[in-house]
């Protein structure tokens, strides 16, 4: 566009309302979200270096399909773009993707998402997910020094569900028939390490020894970690097995071995959570690593990086 034009525009603003200013700021914001989304996909696209079916690196051009640009590969002959076998393959809009983005990093709900995206819930969930796909299985590789563990509770959900319902549907918000913890609630391990200030979140099939010594023993070095525990004998399972050292914070007298840190990394998942207003139980593990992703990106949770971790 010319440089005249745009002096024109912006010299037609003192003539706008306060109403007017406001749409064409939103638009602006959308257009601007809608060119990095097409930015960010030609800077992948530049970035592919071999074949996504036989790895092979004898890539050539090969034209462009809806914008976008495609790829042949010499060795199996087989055709592809830079998003083919990720998460976000075939997913139409890819000008939209970073403000699906921007609404997951606001934790925006599925229906605000939809409005601000212009398209069905549906399509809202999908694309969701598909970005949430290939983040939830990112955890901490390696946890040492004091490691603080706790397990915090979400009532089992089959929000969504219309088939095969085990139980009899109720409203959201109804309490839980049995107190304390029983099978309607869902165990969810949350580990803290100090140091590095990294958090490990998953969801467990059973609060037993067995089902900790799985989620920490493999993330947990024995040799350089005490993990501190609220005092219940789930955590023994991690001494006799893998030789780390267990901490009860019930019983420590020197006031080092406390949860607190991890206390409070449950309920700022807890806080985080509620506008949801519940989670089927089903995709609680998404939310998990949504959640875990937004944490430890911390001021580098941004839109181009979520685009980046989805399409890993």
């Amino acid at each position: 566009m010319k440089k005249r034009i745009i002096y024109s525009l912006i010299e037609s603003l003192n003539d706008l309302s306060m109403e007017d200013v406001s749409l064409l700021q939103r638009a602006v914001e959308v257009k601007a979200l809608q060119q990095e989304s097409k930015w960010m996909f030609q800077r992948q696209s530049e970035a592919v270096n071999q074949c996504p079916h036989c790895k092979s690196n004898a890539i050539i051009k090969h034209g462009q399909a809806q914008g976008r640009q495609r790829f042949r590969c010499k060795a199996c002959s087989k055709t592809f773009n830079a998003l083919t076998n990720s998460p976000l393959a075939r997913l139409r809009h890819s000008e939209k993707h970073s403000i699906q983005t921007a609404c997951m990093l606001d934790s925006l709900s599925i229906r605000k998402s939809m409005v601000k995206l212009g398209v069905s819930i549906s399509t809202a969930f999908r694309w969701r997910h598909r970005f949430l796909k290939a983040i939830q299985i990112i955890q901490p590789e390696r946890m040492s020094g004091v490691v603080e563990a706790d397990e915090t509770f979400f009532r089992k959900s089959y929000k969504g569900q219309r088939k095969n319902m085990p139980r009899k549907s109720y409203k959201r918000g109804t309490k839980a028939e049995l107190r304390g913890l029983s099978h309607e609630q869902v165990p969810v391990l949350i580990a803290r390490d100090r140091s590095q200030q990294i958090t490990l979140s998953t969801i467990l099939p059973g609060r037993t020894k067995v089902a900790i010594v799985d989620a920490l023993g493999k993330v947990v070095q024995a040799q350089e970690t005490i993990v501190c525990a609220d005092g219940t004998a789930i955590y023994a399972g991690l001494h006799s097995q893998c030789n780390i050292t267990v901490k009860s914070s019930k019983k420590s007298r020197s006031g080092a071995y406390h949860i607190q840190n991890v206390n409070a990394a449950c309920n700022r998942l807890k806080g985080w959570m509620f506008p949801f207003q519940g989670v089927a139980t089903k995709y609680l593990e998404n939310y998990l690593g949504w959640h875990r992703w937004m944490e430890t990106m911390g001021k580098e949770a941004t839109p181009q990086n979520l685009w980046k971790a989805a399409w890993a």
